[in-house]
């Protein structure tokens, strides 16, 4: 489903290699987490796959389509992505009319639009929400509007960078489940990069690590810890149990 084959970034000014011929395949209806420390590329390395970043080499396939200038629109419709911060949301309106306006610009009808919101905003929680302004929302409200919002031309591949940043433990749980639902009956292959290893331990498929711009191991969840995670990759653990 997901493609991505030697990957080489480097930002010239701090000349930092961001990645260093990453490479990396994601199936379709899988849920993997991308596991690193602060620094270890994992944004880079989303914004590439999302045509948001240009590699200095390497390729990225999505259903078969490769990364190139001419396909890169065609790229824009097969995956959604919120990244850290909730960057896809204008806050000064309401969460129904950031809806319409992303869901137009995907080039998706009114009644498209209204379909998928039904639809997905449902699995996420945010049909309460509809008449709320987002800056009178919560972190954890915003986020799963922000993900409602990425869905709603309904995309084979979702990113999310960071999800549960900031959230309490209620949001997190809220979260967990609406990912897990989101691929068991949408059919959706998700790439979730974090740093927060318990949580990912309750929703991903698989772990694919990144350290210093490297894929370093990759593994399925498998009666494995937070802790064990931890100790083998120096990786700090929110250990907080849901």
């Amino acid at each position: 489903m997901l493609t991505v084959k030697n990957l080489y970034k480097k930002y010239n000014k701090s000349k930092i290699i961001a990645l260093n011929n990453v490479s990396m395949n994601i199936n379709k209806g899988e849920i993997v987490g991308l596991l690193g420390p602060n620094g270890a590329g994992k944004t880079t390395l989303l914004k590439i796959i999302c045509g948001l970043t240009i590699p200095d080499s390497g390729e990225v396939i999505v259903s078969n389509v490769k990364m190139e200038d001419k396909t890169r629109l065609k790229m824009m419709e097969k995956i959604g992505v919120v990244l850290e911060g909730n960057r896809n949301l204008y806050w000064a309106i309401s969460v129904l009319d950031n809806y319409y306006y992303f869901g137009s610009i995907k080039g998706k009808t009114g009644r498209e639009i209204k379909k998928n919101i039904e639809k997905y905003a449902d699995i996420l929680k945010t049909k309460e929400l509809l008449t709320r302004k987002v800056n009178t929302l919560s972190m954890g409200q915003k986020q799963r509007v922000a993900i409602t919002a990425s869905l709603l031309h309904e995309p084979e591949l979702l990113i999310l960078d960071e999800p549960f940043n900031g959230l309490d433990i209620e949001s997190r749980i809220l979260l967990t489940s609406a990912v897990k639902t989101l691929r068991e009956e949408m059919k959706i292959t998700i790439l979730i990069a974090s740093h927060d290893v318990d949580f990912l331990r309750k929703t991903v498929d698989r772990f694919i690590i990144i350290n210093n711009g490297n894929i370093v191991d990759e593994f399925a969840n498998i009666n494995i810890t937070a802790e064990d995670i931890e100790n083998k990759y120096k990786i700090h653990a929110n250990l907080k149990e849901a």
